[in-house]
């Protein structure tokens, strides 16, 4: 008998989100930081004087109260005029739909008196002022979530409005395979936790991801790299690091188990790779956890 028949339900909820590198500095016209860019979005927020950034080839003058958002693996360069006093974050996350929207749909400059600035400057100013305080507990970081999240309603309102071209053909299919590689891992992973061994089905795998959108290996790389900024294998690798930072929070789970889940074949294999993305091997990483918490 189906008990929830009738039921009415909301979506579940299956993602990671992270934010880090938070941080404020006043600096003088000597500061300039080299050309870079970052696996995640990073946000830049000017308090006083005046901030440059180039991206693309063209040069913004970021003012007093002007907000800044920089996309996921664009090379940039920022450097301070006379005198700068800014607020600078990180934050990534791994719904595919939601960052699509917001690479394709949001604009790089939002000066202050623009109306997305206006409505995430009230955010802003909250989570810089958790700076002063100086010690960060568990309500901290929920005001931080809370925080994010409501500017992440801002830029989702925001991209829906502006979105430029974003249901052409190969945004929708490198959102298909983005999809389909976090559907299967999730699965993949949940399956061995619940069952206690690895499924019957091999592991997901970025060509099974392609194929499922039927196209060539080279077409789906580009244009998958065209949509995230990052190869389809890097966005893979990103999903288990975050899949196994998550596990090794839990010592109910043994290492060599995560790395199963993860679809690795042996303990030896998981450590290595898991160290190449973190620099730091599963053990090391689980006493850190363990010691900030």
């Amino acid at each position: 008998m189906d008990f929830l028949k009738h039921a009415k339900r909301l979506p579940v909820l299956d993602w990671n989100l992270t934010f880090f590198g938070a941080h404020e500095q006043k600096v003088g016209p000597e500061w300039v930081v080299p050309i870079e860019k970052h696996y995640a979005f990073e946000c830049i927020f000017v308090l006083e004087g005046h901030e440059y950034v180039k991206i693309q080839d063209k040069t913004y003058t970021l003012s007093a109260g002007d907000f800044f958002l920089i996309p996921p693996e664009f090379p940039h360069q920022v450097w301070a005029g006379q005198i700068l006093k800014y607020f600078c974050f990180h934050f990534d996350l791994d719904d595919p739909n939601l960052k699509v929207q917001l690479i394709q749909g949001i604009s790089y400059y939002h000066p202050c008196n623009s109306e997305l600035c206006k409505k995430i400057t009230p955010h802003l100013t909250k989570l810089d002022s958790l700076i002063k305080d100086g010690s960060f507990d568990f309500n901290t970081k929920m005001i931080i979530q809370i925080e994010l999240s409501k500017m992440l309603q801002s830029f989702y309102q925001s991209a829906m409005k502006h979105t430029h071209d974003a249901s052409s053909t190969h945004v929708e299919y490198s959102r298909i395979m983005a999809d389909y590689m976090k559907s299967r891992l999730t699965n993949q992973v949940l399956s061995y936790i619940k069952n206690g061994y690895a499924p019957v089905e091999k592991p997901v795998e970025v060509d099974d991801a392609i194929r499922k959108v039927g196209l060539s290996n080279g077409y789906g790389f580009r244009i998958f790299k065209q949509t995230y900024g990052i190869s389809p294998r890097e966005y893979l690798s990103k999903l288990k690091v975050n899949e196994a930072k998550k596990l090794l929070m839990k010592p109910s789970y043994s290492v060599a188990d995560i790395g199963l889940a993860l679809g690795y074949s042996g303990l030896a294999n998981f450590s290595r790779q898991f160290k190449r993305w973190t620099g730091l091997s599963p053990n090391q990483f689980r006493v850190n956890a363990s010691q900030k918490q």
